[in-house]
């Protein structure tokens, strides 16, 4: 099965963006910063963005292997390397974020400081709480030990059922697929207001918008399964006409996510339903770039150079620990260092914590995965070698 390294590459720099968003999001009265929503700048702090472009990459890798025609997918195997690549090193980090919470935080009022840096570590480790962080099954605070890992709870559930769902999405058209990924949304909504949960917010573990999330994993496995048709009508365009598909795709991708302000200034929309719409909007934005940048040769040129594919390679560790090490920094070098040289230490701690999780971690646990995987047909191959 061929691995598209530009989709390693486009992952890192989307975990790049988190990071950056993250570290400019725990201030407050910046407005400058509030004016970079309007400017091409936005792109480089898409956090929410670049969450609904992970999920419509999930969406294409994991589906690959269901196109192939050599073999049959073994869904046993599949969610036993899916449940190591991305729950091993999930619980690792989970369990680093108690430690840093423990040795670091300090109650106390923070001036200058975001609503968003206020409630992250503000809720009082039990016993519960961490039990929640394990479980995954329901909608729990998933802020309160590292404000990334609500979309983890929504990968690997969607992650459970992503071979059952290709079932629906191999045997028909495009049109009832995106007919099944817009109702989903609308389902969303619907348990929701029926269900009332306490956290009702769509940017959470909400069980109920694993659906709406589960429409962009579709949205990923159509472009996969419709990959050799979009990439051979992107390389009749001319050169130029390939850079205003870039383009197109970085505008969609970038504003798409301000889409609901607009709306409810404008036309005094109001409603999750507004966002909802909005995260489409990214997603078509994220199926445009995957496309262009599958089918130019300077992009996947651009893409393959070393320290962007690195990017790539360590973009989910440095996901899951760079909050751990911007909080963790905060605390302890407040009154002692300038924010400046906090945010400095902040980020280079984050790229090295990113590196040593994916040698000692990720490495680890997708041999874990290949190995366990691996197991029967070693017995059969010593088993015929025995008769």
């Amino acid at each position: 099965m061929k691995r598209y390294h530009q989709l390693d590459s486009l992952r890192g720099l989307a975990a790049l963006s988190v990071v950056i968003h993250h570290f400019v999001f725990i201030f407050t009265g910046l407005l400058w910063l509030e004016a970079l929503n309007y400017t091409p700048l936005r792109i480089l702090k898409a956090g929410h963005e670049a969450v609904i472009f992970f999920f419509v990459l999930s969406g294409f890798v994991l589906s690959l292997p269901f196109y192939s025609d050599n073999k049959k997918v073994n869904i046993p195997h599949f969610l036993i390397k899916r449940l190591c690549r991305i729950y091993i090193p999930y619980i690792v980090a989970v369990g680093c974020s108690i430690a840093a919470y423990l040795a670091f935080y300090r109650p106390g009022v923070y001036a200058g400081f975001s609503s968003f840096f206020q409630d992250v570590w503000s809720e009082p480790l039990s016993f519960r709480l961490i039990m929640e962080h394990v479980i995954l099954l329901g909608s729990f605070k998933d802020y309160a030990l590292d404000p990334v890992l609500w979309s983890l709870s929504v990968e690997l559930r969607i992650s459970l059922i992503f071979p059952f769902i290709m079932l629906f999405v191999k045997k028909f058209s495009w049109k009832p697929n995106i007919a099944l990924a817009l109702l989903l949304p609308c389902l969303s909504v619907l348990l929701n207001n029926l269900a009332h949960p306490a956290n009702p917010s769509p940017i959470s573990s909400n069980f109920y918008f694993t659906f709406h999330y589960l429409s962009f994993f579709i949205l990923g496995a159509l472009v996969a399964k419709y990959r050799v048709n979009l990439l051979s009508a992107a390389l009749r365009l001319t050169v130029r006409q390939k850079y205003a598909l870039l383009l197109l795709g970085l505008m969609i991708y970038a504003y798409a996510g301000i889409g609901d302000a607009v709306l409810k200034r404008l036309f005094s929309a109001s409603g999750v339903w507004v966002s909802l719409a909005a995260d489409w909007g990214i997603a078509a934005g994220v199926c445009i770039l995957i496309t262009a940048a599958l089918s130019s040769p300077r992009i996947s040129n651009l893409l393959g150079q070393k320290p962007i594919r690195f990017l790539g390679d360590i973009s989910y560790s440095l996901y899951l620990y760079h909050s751990v090490a911007l909080f963790s920094c905060i605390y302890a070098f407040r009154n002692l260092l300038p924010m400046w040289a906090t945010l400095f230490i902040a980020l280079c701690l984050s790229l090295l914590t990113a590196c040593l999780s994916y040698y000692l971690i990720e490495k680890p646990s997708i041999q874990l995965g290949k190995k366990w995987t691996s197991r029967p047909v070693r017995k059969l191959e010593e088993a015929q070698e025995v008769v």
